[in-house]
């Protein structure tokens, strides 16, 4: 599907510019995470994922239990990314509307593996300090993935695997996803 490139391109920019703008604006906190999360299709509709951030205080304050939960963090939907976002996830529906559920399920795994992507360059931009990322202070283990705490046992697994480095994840506190 074509859209797919378009919606990767799409969610790096705006993903990437929503973490430089609230680092830059709350320089005192630690951002440790940011996250792709509530991937909802229905098969009549590709619902928009949600985009968020956490920060080491909001874990101190609220418990470790938060800290792969997205739902639960400090900034856990970027209002800017829906609507930057909105008209891709339409298009992308009104491509697949009246298609099979094969065809939805193809579509569903080409947007798993396109967020994916989307979440390793972050990670990396953001580690090695380039592109967007080449005057802003994070941490050098910051992290982006995909924990879609919705999902059960292995797909949650699965996409945090899919979005994290295998020698980042082994790295990461706390883990809640089942290890390899």
């Amino acid at each position: 599907m074509s859209q797919f490139n378009d919606i990767e391109a799409a969610w790096y920019d705006s993903a990437s510019a929503a973490i430089v703008a609230h680092a830059a604006s709350l320089p005192s906190e630690r951002f440790y995470a940011g996250s792709f999360w509530l991937l909802y299709v229905d098969y009549t509709m590709f619902g928009l994922p949600c985009f968020a951030m956490n920060t080491e205080s909001h874990i101190v304050e609220h418990g470790q239990d938060l800290r792969w939960s997205p739902a639960d963090w400090r900034f856990s939907c970027f209002e800017t990314a829906i609507q930057d976002m909105q008209p891709h996830y339409s298009a992308l529906s009104e491509e697949l509307s009246g298609r099979c559920d094969a065809d939805w399920e193809r579509a569903i795994e080409a947007h798993h593996a396109c967020l994916a992507r989307v979440c390793r360059r972050l990670t990396h931009d953001a580690r090695s300090h380039s592109g967007a990322f080449s005057g802003v202070c994070l941490p050098g283990d910051f992290v982006v993935g995909i924990f879609e705490f919705r999902e059960a046992e292995p797909l949650f697994s699965q996409l945090v695997r899919a979005s994290i480095s295998p020698e980042i994840l082994a790295s990461l506190p706390h883990p809640v996803w089942e290890p390899l």
